[in-house]
């Protein structure tokens, strides 16, 4: 072969040629960027719209409907999700994976655009934005506190914190939580306004036209050009304080109006925070939450993050306390590292059992050195692919680990049987590796067929685990590069000319290997002396798969295992219409019984915010980290359910317990595990089914804080026009509707500047004059005529209005969402949840379809049968071409459900979980576990050529193989023992279940393989006469592939 001649005779060339591929590979171990999972790019286009004043029903007939029926038209559209609410149209378009995000922004663009003039008038232009998943997940988050005014600590934050941590590179952007913005509030009396007829939407206007700083433009005098500029702004609050004001009793001064007052905006939202290690609760804190830019490296912008808050503070004068409450590169370093060392510790074990049976460690060192050498080879590639170090990634390399020798060993000890037939070091080299070329290629690829379908998987997953598929294709190509060239060059180099006597431990241990060949060549005598023997093994490995399969169906399902973070969510939602103080008083009850767990570190609770859509006074967010994970006996799922029954007599509030995981916050699975919409066109009929199915659905055991996106209306209180009247006084239904918002809401018009900081002006009522229904009547309306309450011209109406309406794909949509008790899976429930809808037997037009999580378990299930499929189509082809038969490589495939006996019985002695990633470790076994029936069935041709019948051949060819075998399989399952045995405590919830899986189809296949491949063999093949002619590709007597 030429590689391997070439490695022999210009072996300086050979390894300067690999050593490049070394030292770049070692250059981009330190460049690859550090994640937990690949980063997934949904194309998202969020369009928002906003109408101030408009109800839900309003805006979903007048602008969501609108825009949707445009955009539904686009090609590659996954789905689209809206929501109707209070003032604002939010719709959420997502496109299939694969669609560049930039065209699908475009095209959304100019789907929006020729409608904007059948949109109302009055609404602002939507705003159209790519909309990145991963751009709501923070990376880090800071609790800023300090003994000042919340105003000044708010200031202090905004203008030096988050412009400081924004300048870290790898930051995408800063958000601040909580906290009191300062604004200017001119607040009147209402007994003033009517006293001098003001309209206080012209006092605003006034406001605006007094505060103005514009471009004059430019004064030429003689050769000198001279920019003109009026500068009129406010330069302080006096200057707003002594601005006239024109009445109709006379010009009077601002503050003879009015209190002029340097405050606060209306606290909507505010944070508190709970520190176990000082035992202190402060309610005067800002939470400071960093996300990262797209690709950036998670761990490296989080250290730096760190190492700039103590500057910080120092420049601040240690007047605020920046203290790190979460984040994400511990754990993310950590999972990679314990994945890291897996590999190293797989990489050992494996040299160890390459010793034990090779029991020299020159011959160790020539086929140990492919595992190192393809390992770190593999970090050039993903450096060019864009491959980053995660969890998946590592995971293949730490998989292939022991795999990796296998082409090794066949080369060295076909190399060895050359020697022992008396050529020298070279021409053992050559001659060894070029006899078994094709078998190791063959081999190769039945590896890299059951992993280049994953690659192939489409969706979300797809990216996922085609970085596993990647790192497995690409360090098993290495692999087989080190086999025609590293291992021939050294064992032309290093090997003995002459074989040395054997060391007295090397006797004892060759001693042990013959025993067991003896051992079982006298089985198979035994076992193929009739047809009856060979049937018994063939009938009872049937009967044993069967029982498995039933067995198996038992086992629990479910997308991937949850990570123990160390992070708990507890989101709280109180009935329409409740204050915040209402809100603040029962998340003080929960945080106390919170603290109560000593696993607790630190609570942060948000008051007034669910997410990015979800935000009112009535909801709030408990976000309670953990101690370490070893300091601590009870799992996250575990303190999540105790948490649950904690707070079950907590009443008039809807609790649900979230057990973060980072691979909730990947990927856009979604939070919960059971995720489903309701779908139908009436929104009245939609309550009532909803309001059945969630009764039924609370009562499924294993379900928890099961809850479904509709909500009671919202108190309202509706002022309709009358519109003769307001025509009749010279104004119109905007000035009626102007003054109402202005003395409730107030008006911003224009801006205070301080230094380079702008401040909200808010002409607004003063608090106590709104303080009852009548209050509300008494509102002024200013007219030409003079001043009138607001009811002199609208009714007055008690409403209730929607919350919120949902729609997906164009349809009224109900969420429902639930959370499972600790021991319960997804799989579990989607049958009993599909059958509680159907039990409903809803009117046509009316269906529920899976979303989210469950969504994503479903397809993620069908598309790695299909792999599954694909994988054993390809190795049967690849073993049909190598073999040159079309009936042998039926016989080899078999060996393939011989590996689900181990994988059952491994998953139920361990209580493994069927996931993602231990049905990828069942598809990597595709190409595994024929290798060991082509050993002995290789052999066993090459033995029938020679002119054995088929039952000599087998006895003799399967006790010669079996040294290799056991060799091989051992060297493979040590190499994912420490996966399996989840060593490390960040992460080890990802890799065990497939390397658990994997050892569990190994141990199996193997032991069964040697007893049914010679068994059927014998059955099917005792009536044929050997072949005169031997196979392409096939070896001498003795050849080991």
């Amino acid at each position: 072969m030429f590689l391997s001649d070439l490695s022999i005779k210009r072996p300086v060339l050979v390894t300067m040629f690999l050593s490049v591929f070394l030292l770049f590979g070692i250059l981009a171990y330190f460049s690859l960027p550090i994640e937990l999972f690949p980063e997934v790019t949904t194309p998202f286009v969020l369009i928002q719209t906003i109408y101030p004043g408009a109800g839900p029903q309003v805006i979903e007939t007048q602008v969501t409907k609108k825009i949707e029926d445009e955009v539904s038209s686009l090609g590659n559209l996954e789905t689209i999700i809206s929501y109707s609410m209070e003032g604002v149209s939010f719709i959420q378009v997502q496109f299939k994976h694969g669609k560049d995000e930039n065209t699908a922004l475009q095209e959304v663009k100019d789907k929006v655009d020729p409608i904007l003039s059948s949109l109302p008038d009055d609404i602002e232009k939507p705003a159209i934005i790519k909309l990145d998943i991963n751009s709501f997940l923070p990376i880090i988050t800071l609790v800023a506190e300090g003994d000042m005014p919340p105003t000044e600590l708010y200031a202090l934050v905004n203008q030096v914190v988050k412009e400081r941590i924004s300048q870290i590179d790898g930051v995408g952007r800063v958000e601040l939580v909580g906290g009191e913005e300062r604004e200017i509030q001119v607040k009147f009396d209402k007994r003033t306004v009517f006293q001098h007829s003001l309209s206080l939407s012209q006092i605003a206007g006034i406001l605006k036209a007094a505060n103005v700083e514009l471009p004059g433009g430019n004064f030429r005098e003689g050769n000198q050009d001279i920019s003109v500029r009026l500068k009129g702004e406010f330069e302080s609050l006096d200057d707003l304080e002594n601005l006239d004001i024109p009445t109709k009793t006379g010009i009077r001064k601002l503050r003879e109006l009015a209190m002029v007052q340097d405050g606060g905006k209306e606290v909507r939202q505010r944070t508190t925070l709970f520190d176990r290690p000082s035992n202190s609760r402060n309610n005067n804190v800002l939470v400071v939450q960093a996300i990262k830019v797209p690709g950036g490296n998670t761990v490296k912008t989080v250290q730096e993050i760190q190492k700039r808050i103590p500057l910080i503070e120092e420049e601040l004068g240690g007047k605020i306390r920046l203290q790190t409450v979460e984040e994400t590169a511990s754990f993310v370093e950590d999972s990679v590292n314990d994945t890291l060392n897996n590999i190293i510790m797989g990489i050992l074990l494996t040299g160890l059992i390459l010793l034990l049976f090779v029991h020299d460690f020159r011959s160790t060192f020539i086929i140990a050195i492919a595992m190192p050498y393809s390992i770190v080879s593999t970090f050039v590639i993903m450096q060019i692919m864009g491959i980053s170090f995660n969890v998946l990634s590592l995971m293949g390399l730490s998989t292939a680990s022991g795999i990796l020798v296998s082409n090794s060993v066949v080369v060295l000890e076909n190399i060895f049987r050359h020697k022992e037939l008396g050529h020298g070091r070279m021409a053992a080299a050559a001659k060894g590796t070029a006899e078994v070329t094709i078998a190791v290629l063959a081999s190769t690829l039945t590896n890299i067929a059951v992993f280049l379908p994953l690659a192939n998987m489409s969706g979300n997953m797809g990216v996922v685990l085609g970085n596993f598929a990647y790192t497995v294709v690409i360090s098993t190509v290495f692999s087989l590069v080190v086999s025609f060239t590293v291992t021939p060059m050294l064992a032309s180099l290093i090997l003995p000319e002459q074989v040395k006597p054997e060391l007295w431990i090397s006797r004892r241990l060759e001693a042990i290997y013959t025993s067991w060949e003896d051992a079982y060549g006298r089985f198979l005598k035994k076992a193929l002396k009739g047809r009856l023997g060979s049937f018994l093994i063939v009938l009872v490995t049937a009967v044993i798969l069967v029982i498995t399969v039933i067995v198996g169906r038992n086992l629990q399902f479910e997308l991937i295992p949850m990570s123990d973070s160390g992070r708990i969510q507890a989101t709280v939602e109180l009935p329409q219409g409740a204050a915040l103080e209402e809100t603040a008083k029962i998340l003080q009850m929960l945080e106390d019984r919170t603290i109560d767990f000593p696993e607790v570190k630190t609570i942060v609770t948000t008051l007034g915010q669910l997410s990015f859509i979800d935000k009112d006074v009535n909801m709030a967010a408990m976000d309670i980290s953990l101690v370490k994970k070893e300091e601590r006996d009870r799992s996250n799922r575990e303190i999540s359910a105790a948490l649950i029954e904690k707070f079950s007599d907590v009443p008039n509030a809807l609790i649900a317990l979230i057990e973060v995981s980072p691979v909730s916050e990947t990927g856009g699975f979604g939070t919960a595990p059971i995720q489903f919409y309701l779908r139908g066109p009436e929104l009245d009929k939609l309550e009532e089914y909803s309001s059945k199915i969630l009764a039924q659905l609370k009562r499924i055991p294993g379900l928890v804080s099961v809850d479904a996106s509709f909500r009671p209306g919202k108190p309202e209180i509706t002022f309709v026009p009358n519109r003769k009247l307001i025509s009749e006084e010279g104004i119109t239904v905007q000035d009626i509707a102007m003054s109402l918002r202005a003395a409730v809401e107030g008006l911003v018009l224009t801006t205070y500047k301080e230094k380079e900081n702008e401040y909200d002006i808010r002409v607004v009522l003063k608090d106590d004059t709104l303080l009852t229904l009548n209050d509300l009547r008494s509102i002024p309306v200013a007219t030409p005529n003079g001043i009138h309450p607001i009811s002199y011209f609208a009714d007055i109406q008690f409403t209730e209005s929607f919350n919120k309406i949902m729609h997906a794909d164009k349809y009224k949509t109900v969420q429902f969402s639930a959370y499972l008790l600790p021991g319960y899976t997804q799989g579990q429930f989607v049958k009993p949840v599909e059958d509680t809808v159907k039990a409903l037997n809803m009117e046509t037009g009316y269906s529920m379809k899976w979303t989210g999580s469950t969504k994503a378990f479903q397809e993620t299930t069908q598309d790695l049968l299909m792999v599954f499929i694909l994988a054993v189509i390809l190795t049967y082809m690849i073993l049909a071409g190598s073999l040159e038969s079309f009936v042998q490589p039926i016989i080899i495939m078999l060996t393939v459900p011989l590996s689900f006996l181990g994988v059952v019985l491994a998953c139920v002695l361990t209580n493994t979980t069927m996931n993602a990633l231990s049905i990828l470790a069942i598809i990597m076994l595709v190409g595994i576990v024929v290798n060991n029936a082509i050993l002995i069935l290789d052999y066993s041709n090459q033995l029938r050529r020679s002119g054995m019948d088929i039952r000599d051949a087998l006895i003799k060819a399967c006790p010669t193989k079996l040294k290799p075998i056991i060799m091989s399989n051992l060297a493979t399952i040590l190499g994912m023992l420490p996966m399996a045995l989840g060593i490390g405590a960040s992460g080890a919830e990802f890799r065990t279940p497939m390397g658990i899986v994997s050892i569990g189809g190994l141990i199996s296949s193997t032991f069964l393989t040697l007893l049914v491949i010679p068994a059927i063999e014998n059955l099917t093949a005792r009536h044929k006469k050997p072949n005169s002619e031997p196979a392409a590709g096939s070896r001498p007597e003795g050849a080991s592939l």
